[in-house]
């Protein structure tokens, strides 16, 4: 706008045409110019406000001042000594929005990935790697919320848009969703860690009796016809003397602060507090089913009794956070039990199941049928995720600082 100059008086004005009163501006001339209050583009004005407007005549050709708004270029040489009060440097680069990209890749390496980058990220601000999703959605939460307060200084915010410190409308929607994806990483991400720990305490638990396993085999699922529909993935497959064991690894309750409580019911649901009912056992039947289809398909098996190849079922919690009330008719066990469950039917009868060049055979059927690293779609920061995360944090925390002297930067 043309003129500048100071809000000098304000008055109170209740006559129907200047609803809401009006004032004076003592322009950089000395000279007083009247204007309503109406007429100012920001609210509340107050006396001492700087300010900028354009001029026009009434009827009997008196000076009013019409548009006023805050003084744009003053707020602005504000704004570039407060940024220079905390050392932060304008970029030219938009408000950047950190990427997570949806890639092709098996588990292990979907869990090393984020890992890595977690790894780092605990190292930068000393802290535990895992709080990193959780911890850069709650900047972008302050950085969306920020926004927000300053819908109130409409001309202010516009200033801070520019300099690339408040994201343009066109990212509130990035944004937005980029925390819906990263809530579900966050959740997909601890339940691997837990699972991870959970399929290693049990791991520990068979090397420990020297049992020979196949660990996470993805197999081919059939139907009842035996045509393959699918595929499923599998926690452990034990063979040895005492048969074929399918383990499924269930760490529920390991990050919790408190005991938890699972309910196996005898149609085999399992309930916990506080989530939704699980079909678990009808899961491991799956596995059941796609592992048994392997062996009794296999031409190198003929000669096998097939009540040698049926696989049993056995549920693994590894923790002692969750207490079990197991009303089935499965075999839902602890960690410390795991081996005399798989022997016990050995133990009763002093008679192998498989001998071991069967168990030696049936292994090498089972690493042949499973689809070695089975690719999966998993979400995963790309390379400048972090570098990204960082810059959103300090130009979050300049605009924040912006509102925190608000009164410096209109003075």
């Amino acid at each position: 706008m043309e003129f500048h100059g100071k809000v000098r008086e304000i008055k109170p004005y209740d006559h129907r045409r200047h609803t809401g009163g009006y004032g004076f501006i003592q322009a950089e001339n000395d000279q007083s110019i009247f204007f309503l209050l109406a007429w100012a583009k920001y609210e509340p004005v107050k006396v001492g406000d700087n300010v900028e407007f354009e001029t026009e005549l009434d009827e009997a050709g008196r000076i009013h001042a019409n548009p006023v708004q805050r003084d744009e270029t003053r707020m602005a040489a504000n704004i570039k000594q407060l940024f220079q009060k905390y050392n932060y440097k304008s970029s030219r680069k938009l408000l950047p929005i950190p990427g997570v990209t949806a890639q092709s890749t098996n588990m292990s390496a979907a869990y090393e990935s984020l890992n890595t980058i977690q790894q780092q990220f605990g190292e930068d601000n000393d802290a535990l790697p895992a709080t990193m999703l959780s911890t850069i959605n709650e900047w972008i939460s302050n950085v969306l919320e920020l926004d927000t307060y300053f819908d109130e200084h409409p001309q202010l915010k516009e200033l801070l848009i520019k300099r690339n410190v408040l994201p343009k409308q066109k990212q509130i929607e990035p944004l937005t969703e980029l925390q819906k994806v990263i809530r579900k990483m966050n959740y997909e991400q601890r339940g691997r860690y837990f699972g991870v720990k959970g399929e290693q305490t049990v791991q520990s638990k068979l090397d420990q009796h020297h049992l020979q396993y196949v660990q996470n085999p993805t197999l081919p699922e059939f139907d009842t016809d035996g045509n393959v529909v699918g595929a499923t993935e599998i926690d452990f497959i034990v063979v040895s003397m005492f048969g074929i064991h399918v383990i499924e690894v269930k760490n529920y309750g390991a990050g919790k602060g408190q005991e938890q409580r699972i309910t196996i019911s005898r149609d085999g649901q399992w309930s916990r507090i506080g989530s939704t009912q699980e079909n678990v056992t009808g899961q491991n039947d799956l596995h059941i089913s796609a592992v048994e289809g392997v062996l009794f398909d296999s031409d190198a098996l003929q000669d096998i009794e097939r009540v040698k190849l049926l696989a049993a079922p056995v549920f693994v919690i590894p923790n002692e956070n969750v207490t079990i009330n197991n009303q089935s008719s499965e075999q839902v066990i602890r960690t410390g039990f795991l081996y005399d469950t798989l022997v016990r039917n050995v133990r009763e009868s002093r008679q192998a199941v498989l001998s071991e060049s069967e168990v030696t055979r049936v292994l090498e059927v089972l690493k042949q049928a499973l689809e070695a690293n089975r690719e999966f779609q998993y979400f995963l920061p790309d390379e400048n995720f972090l570098e990204d995360a960082y810059q959103l944090r300090e130009r979050y925390e300049i605009a924040q600082k912006v509102f925190d002297h608000l009164t410096d930067i209109y003075g």
